[in-house]
Protein backbone atom coordinates (compact mmCIF):
# COMPACT_ATOMS: atom_id res chain seq x y z
CA UNK A 1 0.00 0.00 0.00
CA UNK A 2 1.11 3.54 -0.68
CA UNK A 3 -0.07 7.03 0.10
CA UNK A 4 -0.85 8.78 -3.17
CA UNK A 5 -0.78 12.50 -3.96
CA UNK A 6 -4.23 14.08 -3.70
CA UNK A 7 -4.90 16.35 -6.66
CA UNK A 8 -6.32 19.83 -6.21
CA UNK A 9 -8.92 21.91 -7.96
CA UNK A 10 -6.91 22.97 -11.00
CA UNK A 11 -6.43 19.39 -12.27
CA UNK A 12 -8.75 18.58 -15.22
CA UNK A 13 -9.29 14.96 -14.07
CA UNK A 14 -11.42 16.33 -11.22
CA UNK A 15 -13.84 17.82 -13.76
CA UNK A 16 -14.11 14.74 -15.97
CA UNK A 17 -16.72 11.99 -15.73
CA UNK A 18 -14.82 8.86 -14.66
CA UNK A 19 -14.97 5.65 -16.71
CA UNK A 20 -16.74 2.50 -15.57
CA UNK A 21 -14.54 -0.29 -14.29
CA UNK A 22 -14.76 -3.56 -16.23
CA UNK A 23 -11.72 -5.44 -14.86
CA UNK A 24 -11.65 -6.61 -11.26
CA UNK A 25 -8.00 -7.55 -10.88
CA UNK A 26 -4.93 -7.13 -8.67
CA UNK A 27 -4.39 -3.58 -10.01
CA UNK A 28 -7.86 -2.54 -8.85
CA UNK A 29 -7.33 -4.10 -5.41
CA UNK A 30 -3.97 -2.28 -5.06
CA UNK A 31 -5.63 0.99 -6.06
CA UNK A 32 -8.37 0.53 -3.43
CA UNK A 33 -5.76 -0.33 -0.77
CA UNK A 34 -3.81 2.81 -1.70
CA UNK A 35 -7.01 4.88 -1.55
CA UNK A 36 -7.77 3.67 1.99
CA UNK A 37 -4.25 4.54 3.13
CA UNK A 38 -4.28 7.93 1.36
CA UNK A 39 -7.70 8.88 2.77
CA UNK A 40 -6.78 7.95 6.34
CA UNK A 41 -3.41 9.70 6.15
CA UNK A 42 -5.01 12.94 4.86
CA UNK A 43 -7.16 12.57 7.14
CA UNK A 44 -10.53 12.29 5.47
CA UNK A 45 -13.67 10.15 5.46
CA UNK A 46 -13.99 9.62 1.73
CA UNK A 47 -11.86 9.55 -1.40
CA UNK A 48 -12.69 9.06 -5.06
CA UNK A 49 -10.19 7.66 -7.58
CA UNK A 50 -10.11 10.87 -9.69
CA UNK A 51 -8.70 12.68 -6.64
CA UNK A 52 -5.52 10.64 -7.00
CA UNK A 53 -5.44 10.91 -10.80
CA UNK A 54 -7.31 7.71 -11.73
CA UNK A 55 -10.33 8.53 -13.88
CA UNK A 56 -12.31 5.42 -12.97
CA UNK A 57 -15.49 4.94 -10.93
CA UNK A 58 -14.05 3.84 -7.58
CA UNK A 59 -14.49 5.36 -4.12
CA UNK A 60 -13.79 4.55 -0.50
CA UNK A 61 -15.73 6.00 2.44
CA UNK A 62 -15.96 5.42 6.16
CA UNK A 63 -17.70 6.95 9.10
CA UNK A 64 -17.91 5.41 12.57
CA UNK A 65 -18.67 1.71 12.05
CA UNK A 66 -19.63 2.10 8.38
CA UNK A 67 -17.08 1.64 5.63
CA UNK A 68 -17.30 0.73 1.99
CA UNK A 69 -15.15 0.44 -1.12
CA UNK A 70 -17.47 0.95 -4.10
CA UNK A 71 -16.74 0.20 -7.74
CA UNK A 72 -19.20 1.66 -10.28
CA UNK A 73 -21.52 3.04 -7.57
CA UNK A 74 -24.99 4.28 -8.53
CA UNK A 75 -27.56 6.00 -6.35
CA UNK A 76 -30.72 4.00 -6.98
CA UNK A 77 -32.93 5.61 -4.36
CA UNK A 78 -32.86 8.95 -2.57
CA UNK A 79 -35.14 10.44 0.03
CA UNK A 80 -37.32 13.39 -0.86
CA UNK A 81 -36.02 15.10 2.26
CA UNK A 82 -32.99 17.24 1.56
CA UNK A 83 -30.63 18.55 4.22
CA UNK A 84 -28.15 21.42 4.07
CA UNK A 85 -24.68 20.92 5.53
CA UNK A 86 -21.12 22.13 5.53
CA UNK A 87 -18.66 20.19 3.38
CA UNK A 88 -14.95 20.24 2.83
CA UNK A 89 -12.87 18.40 0.27
CA UNK A 90 -9.35 17.03 0.23
CA UNK A 91 -9.03 18.48 -3.28
CA UNK A 92 -10.01 21.97 -2.09
CA UNK A 93 -7.76 22.37 0.96
CA UNK A 94 -8.31 25.24 3.36
CA UNK A 95 -11.95 25.87 2.42
CA UNK A 96 -15.44 24.62 3.29
CA UNK A 97 -18.83 25.25 1.74
CA UNK A 98 -21.95 25.97 3.77
CA UNK A 99 -25.51 24.88 2.98
CA UNK A 100 -24.56 22.16 0.48
CA UNK A 101 -27.84 20.35 -0.32
CA UNK A 102 -27.90 16.54 -0.15
CA UNK A 103 -30.59 13.87 0.15
CA UNK A 104 -31.07 12.85 3.80
CA UNK A 105 -30.97 9.14 2.89
CA UNK A 106 -29.84 7.16 -0.14
CA UNK A 107 -29.43 3.61 -1.39
CA UNK A 108 -26.33 2.93 -3.47
CA UNK A 109 -25.62 -0.16 -5.54
CA UNK A 110 -22.37 -1.17 -7.12
CA UNK A 111 -19.64 -3.76 -6.73
CA UNK A 112 -16.88 -4.38 -4.25
CA UNK A 113 -13.25 -4.53 -5.48
CA UNK A 114 -13.60 -8.27 -6.16
CA UNK A 115 -16.64 -7.71 -8.39
CA UNK A 116 -19.35 -8.87 -5.98
CA UNK A 117 -22.60 -6.86 -6.12
CA UNK A 118 -23.27 -4.76 -3.04
CA UNK A 119 -25.98 -2.36 -1.83
CA UNK A 120 -25.65 0.18 0.94
CA UNK A 121 -28.45 2.12 2.60
CA UNK A 122 -27.08 5.28 4.16
CA UNK A 123 -28.55 8.23 5.98
CA UNK A 124 -27.31 11.40 7.60
CA UNK A 125 -23.56 11.87 7.66
CA UNK A 126 -22.68 8.67 5.76
CA UNK A 127 -25.24 9.47 3.03
CA UNK A 128 -23.65 12.91 2.62
CA UNK A 129 -20.16 11.39 2.33
CA UNK A 130 -21.29 8.90 -0.35
CA UNK A 131 -23.09 11.59 -2.36
CA UNK A 132 -19.99 13.82 -2.19
CA UNK A 133 -17.75 11.01 -3.44
CA UNK A 134 -20.15 9.90 -6.20
CA UNK A 135 -20.22 13.53 -7.37
CA UNK A 136 -16.43 13.32 -7.77
CA UNK A 137 -16.93 10.40 -10.16
CA UNK A 138 -19.14 12.65 -12.28
CA UNK A 139 -16.69 15.57 -12.27
CA UNK A 140 -18.80 17.55 -9.79
CA UNK A 141 -17.41 19.31 -6.71
CA UNK A 142 -19.37 20.62 -3.73
CA UNK A 143 -18.56 24.16 -4.88
CA UNK A 144 -20.74 23.48 -7.96
CA UNK A 145 -23.79 22.97 -5.72
CA UNK A 146 -23.68 26.29 -3.86
CA UNK A 147 -23.21 30.00 -4.63
CA UNK A 148 -19.62 31.32 -4.38
CA UNK A 149 -20.44 33.35 -1.26
CA UNK A 150 -21.17 30.10 0.63
CA UNK A 151 -17.50 29.01 0.27
CA UNK A 152 -15.24 30.22 3.07
CA UNK A 153 -11.86 29.54 4.67
CA UNK A 154 -11.72 26.75 7.24
CA UNK A 155 -12.18 28.01 10.80
CA UNK A 156 -10.91 26.26 13.95
CA UNK A 157 -14.37 24.95 14.83
CA UNK A 158 -14.61 23.28 11.39
CA UNK A 159 -11.47 21.27 12.15
CA UNK A 160 -12.36 20.35 15.72
CA UNK A 161 -15.88 19.13 15.00
CA UNK A 162 -15.70 15.61 13.59
CA UNK A 163 -19.44 14.92 13.84
CA UNK A 164 -22.57 16.98 14.30
CA UNK A 165 -23.98 17.40 17.83
CA UNK A 166 -26.89 15.11 18.65
CA UNK A 167 -30.00 16.29 16.81
CA UNK A 168 -28.08 18.48 14.35
CA UNK A 169 -28.09 17.80 10.60
CA UNK A 170 -25.21 15.79 9.19
CA UNK A 171 -22.34 18.01 8.21
CA UNK A 172 -19.18 17.34 6.29
CA UNK A 173 -16.11 19.25 7.42
CA UNK A 174 -12.78 19.96 5.86
CA UNK A 175 -10.73 18.18 8.47
CA UNK A 176 -12.00 15.01 10.02
CA UNK A 177 -15.53 15.27 8.63
CA UNK A 178 -16.59 14.65 5.05
CA UNK A 179 -13.33 15.46 3.54
CA UNK A 180 -13.23 13.59 0.31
Amino acid sequence: MAVRKILTLEKPVLRTKAKKVSRFDAYLQRLVDDMWETMREAPGVGLAAPQIGESIRVLVAEYEDQQVAFVNPEIIKRSEEEVLGTEGCLSIPGFVGDDVPRAAAITVKGRDPKGKEIRVKAEGWFARILQHEIDHLDGILYIDRIPKEKVRPVEPEDVEEAAPPEGEPATTHSAGGGRG
